[in-house]
């Protein structure tokens, strides 16, 4: 017996119920997606942002660390060396710039890390499109001053409050409330000094169409001229290093800021960036754009924590020495004033000189208060044999 019933015909069109539920299908299953997306973003992000301030939180450990071992930060090792009486900090320094000098040149040919020395280039030199001559001028003079006078820099302030330097912490108040200050006056500053055309932005191995390499290695090989370590001495507990010893370390530190944080070695900026927490309401960021272009970011924000670390670093290298609230300072009033002059304004000092050496008309202990001195063969022949 057969079977009467036909087969239900396919169809041969979708209805529109069906459309719609596809659709809706469809939608859920990318809302979803995009939610994973999102997700997957954000926790790279969140990573990222980690990773940037860990590594420099302890590159500014370290080096915290190597200046307080190699006792730069003292403020008679400051003072004398800007009337070239002892070269501590040129010492250590010039060996920083010769380690990094290395460090770069290894990173500018390695496949995978020339477009990190190449962005962390690019960062550096973005500095300078609104910067000309005269700031350039009035900058350095401002901070030689200040330097000068208080025995501290926006850097070495950080190890002298670390190691309990009598009044540092003064210094330390008057960099902040001139960060400020100039963070208040920047829009007026920039738009009397900035020149007309931005400069054009050169460096040498690009004009003279050699490698970065070429040039840096000699030059890393003539700065590290410096004196040996002496024998017997425990590196942890030891009073001091040799200032060459703590600049390789300096430098070495360039390689883990270029490669995770995407910049150089540099922690003055943080100044600006705790003292423009304030400016939260569009009206006060439109007031005052250079304090709010610091305030938020990683990219102004590891420079905290970079700052953070060196007083720690400090504090550490300190008591391991058994050297914490041992070195001595200044009055408070000269530390705060010229904490504030280091990075706001100008000290114009009348001094006059004797010979070799600068006196101010105030105090001899602000020998060389404007770089003012004369600098003769002797001062060269004392770097490298001190």
């Amino acid at each position: 017996m057969s079977d009467d019933r036909k087969p239900s015909p396919l169809p041969n069109k979708v209805s529109a119920i069906d459309i719609e539920r596809s659709n809706s299908q469809t939608s859920d299953s990318k809302l979803v997606l995009g939610k994973s997306d999102s997700c997957e973003e954000k926790k790279t992000s969140c990573t990222s942002v980690a990773v940037k301030l860990v590594v420099s939180t302890l590159c500014g450990i370290i080096f915290g660390i190597m200046l307080e071992k190699a006792r730069v930060f003292e403020p008679k090792a400051i003072r004398t060396q800007m009337v070239f009486e002892t070269f501590i900090m040129l010492k250590m320094f010039l060996s920083a710039v010769a380690s990094g000098q290395i460090c770069l040149s290894i990173l500018s040919l390695l496949p995978w890390t020339k477009s990190k020395f190449t962005e962390a280039f690019d960062a550096y030199t973005e500095s300078f499109d609104e910067k000309g001559v005269l700031t350039s001028a009035i900058g350095a003079f401002a901070l030689g001053s200040g330097m000068t006078l208080s025995g501290a820099c926006p850097g070495m302030v950080l190890v002298q409050v670390g190691t309990w330097v009598p009044n540092a912490i003064f210094t330390l108040i008057g960099v902040l409330i001139g960060a400020l200050t100039y963070g208040l006056v920047a829009p007026f500053i920039i738009r009397v000094t900035k020149p007309k055309a931005p400069y054009e932005k050169k460096n040498a191995s690009t004009t003279f169409k050699v490698p970065f390499i070429a040039l840096a290695l000699p030059m890393a090989v003539f700065l590290s001229l410096t004196r040996t370590n002496p024998e017997g001495v425990n590196v942890v507990t030891a009073l001091s290093w040799p200032p060459y010893a703590s600049g390789i370390f300096v430098g070495v530190l360039q390689i883990p800021l270029v490669l995770f944080v995407g910049d150089t070695v540099g922690g003055s900026s943080a100044y600006v960036t705790l003292v423009s927490q304030w400016v939260i309401t569009k009206k006060l960021q439109e007031l005052f754009p250079y304090l709010a272009k610091k305030r938020t970011g990683v990219e102004n924000w590891w420079q905290v924590f970079y700052i953070g670390g060196a007083i720690f670093g400090a504090v550490v290298s300190a008591l391991a020495s058994s050297s914490l609230t041992k070195c001595q300072g200044a009055q408070w009033t000269r530390y705060f004033w010229n904490g504030y002059v280091s990075l706001a304004i100008i000290y114009c000092g009348t001094i006059y000189v004797r010979r070799r050496h600068c006196y101010s008309i105030c105090n001899e202990s602000n020998r060389g208060a404007g770089h003012l001195c004369e600098y003769n063969g002797c001062s060269v022949k004392k770097l490298y044999t001190s």
